[in-house]
């Protein structure tokens, strides 16, 4: 290792000979990591938030609808959701949500009374406070992710869809879909959007203890015959059925970013070879002064890993800088899949430069190396 670290010199000069050559090597590999880097970071939001969404909570929504802004159900179920077996707690909840397509600016309204919403949801206040905003009947409490895009600070009045209010605190939580949302009270959000008297969901906590499923049926059940038919789901399947076609396009471009690394290596492959054939006699001189033919294959193959690394690196940061200077959330039907870099991310993305390079360089290194001493020492 010591004896390959001191050709360390040898091998920068010897991509800065073909300067061209290296550079638009060095460039490819940056973008194909860059692609990479991005679909692994979309990945990872996809499932985080499927993973926050793994509450002991039901989510009643109305039968047949597929958007928030499509489901009216009366306030008065929560009265009879209460008496069901299993139910510990009751939220009314109306959303509003500016599309119900995927988009890049999504807010989210969600329209709950403040007796019952810290009974639901587990919230982290950041900035503010919930005592400010249950005094407030204009007041939000606006998630993290959603205040960072927006700009958003405490007692800044801003308009949210269709709502004017005054920001009372800043809030985080493990809940899926929290740090992208607004919540607002209810009364405020039903005035605005001519709703009294109706919500968009209810979200139902279980008794510990009790099974999901049949809470579930139970409460479909119920409303079978009533005014509104409810189709009720565990908080983990709704968000999954609301990020499916996401989760498919992401599974779709999984593949896209490892086609791009496959393309990587064949171009490092193509750059290696290149490199190793125009230096045949050289290759002659080192070994005939003792360098062993394993040491020749790491010489040969280091110009390839160490572009196929610092393409991956560049790559890498482009996306981890780009993702932290300039918040991205994708929206789905009210659900925020956050676009957020993490360490796994970056490791992930340089152990598969890291590896694309070897696996690229070693073979062409062997084939160069491998050629009879002789040969590369008439080609001089």
């Amino acid at each position: 290792m010591r004896e390959l670290l001191a050709f360390l010199p040898y091998v920068l000069r010897t991509a800065s000979r073909a300067r061209m050559r290296s550079l638009l090597t060095l460039l490819g590999a940056a973008l194909a990591m860059t692609l990479f880097a991005f679909v692994r970071t979309v990945d990872g939001g996809v499932a985080a938030l499927a993973e926050k969404a793994r509450q002991p909570v039901l989510v009643v929504f109305q039968d047949s609808r597929f958007c928030p802004l499509t489901s009216d159900l009366p306030l008065r179920y929560e009265r009879d959701l209460r008496k069901i077996d299993g139910v510990e707690d009751v939220l009314p909840t109306l959303v509003f949500i500016n599309s119900c397509r995927s988009n890049l600016d999504l807010v989210t309204l969600h329209g709950v009374t403040a007796e019952a919403l810290d009974k639901l949801y587990d919230l982290q206040v950041l900035d503010g406070s919930i005592g400010a905003w249950k005094q407030h009947g204009d007041g939000a409490l606006v998630g993290e992710r959603l205040a960072a895009r927006r700009g958003l600070a405490v007692g800044q009045r801003v308009r949210l869809g269709e709502v004017d209010v005054q920001v009372s605190g800043i809030i985080r939580s493990e809940t899926a879909g929290v740090a992208n949302l607004a919540f607002v009270h209810l009364d405020q959000l039903a005035l605005a959007r001519d709703r009294q008297g109706a919500a968009t969901e209810f979200l139902v906590k279980i008794r510990p203890g009790a099974d999901e499923t049949e809470v579930a049926e139970a409460i479909d059940q119920h409303f079978k015959t009533d005014e509104s038919r409810t189709d009720t789901k565990s908080m983990h399947a709704f968000v999954a059925a609301a990020i499916g076609e996401i989760a498919e396009l992401v599974e779709f471009a999984r593949w896209l970013g490892y086609l791009a690394v496959l393309v990587v290596a064949l171009v490092l492959a193509n750059t290696v070879f290149i490199s190793a054939e125009s230096r045949a006699a050289e290759m002659g001189v080192l070994e005939t002064i003792g360098m062993t033919k394993s040491r020749l294959i790491a010489l040969i193959a280091s110009e390839g890993i160490g572009l196929g690394l610092i393409g991956g690196a560049l790559g890498t940061a482009l996306v981890i800088v780009i993702l932290l200077l300039r918040p991205v959330t994708l929206g789905v039907e009210g659900y925020g899949i956050d676009l957020i870099p993490s360490w796994n991310t970056a490791l992930v993305s340089m152990g598969a430069a890291l590896l694309t390079g070897a696996l690229a360089s070693i073979p062409p290194a062997i084939a160069v190396a491998r050629r009879p001493l002789h040969l590369g020492v008439k080609a001089e």
